[in-house]
């Protein structure tokens, strides 16, 4: 018997294996960036409807379709532990973003969607970065 264990006792075999849970904060934050990616599938079907910009091409409504498909691609990963999910869903989010940008729509949504990703979706992420494959 070591000296640790007549002092604090014997620890159960699994004490210092760490496990893939998964807080009610990592979850909230998962449904959040899967709510941010259908935010460009639904402007794109509503473009392809005539509701929203009427008189943009239909390219930029596919690209909307696809930045909002990446977007939730990305939560999936991340929901299942993958860091290939964080990277895709910060660089679709960056890439929707200069895209509305270069065409001159200011929309806010993207851009206020950054600043919820970093401040409150990565929040629970980041002390799990170890857990990610």
């Amino acid at each position: 018997m070591s000296n640790d264990e007549e002092i604090f006792g014997k620890r159960p075999e699994e004490y210092f294996e760490v496990k893939e849970k998964k807080p009610p904060t990592f979850l909230l934050a998962c449904i959040y960036m899967a709510f941010m990616g259908f935010i460009p599938i639904l402007l794109g079907i509503l473009g392809f409807l005539k509701i929203y910009f009427p008189g943009a091409p239909n390219w930029f409504f596919i690209l909307n379709l696809i930045f909002g498909i990446l977007m939730i691609l990305g939560t999936l990963g991340t929901y299942n532990f993958k860091k290939k999910g964080i990277y895709l869903f910060a660089g679709a989010l960056l890439a929707d973003i200069l895209f509305h940008l270069s065409l001159g729509l200011e929309e806010l949504d993207a851009i206020h969607g950054l600043y919820f990703f970093i401040g409150f979706a990565l929040v629970p992420v980041i002390p799990r970065w170890k857990l990610f494959k």
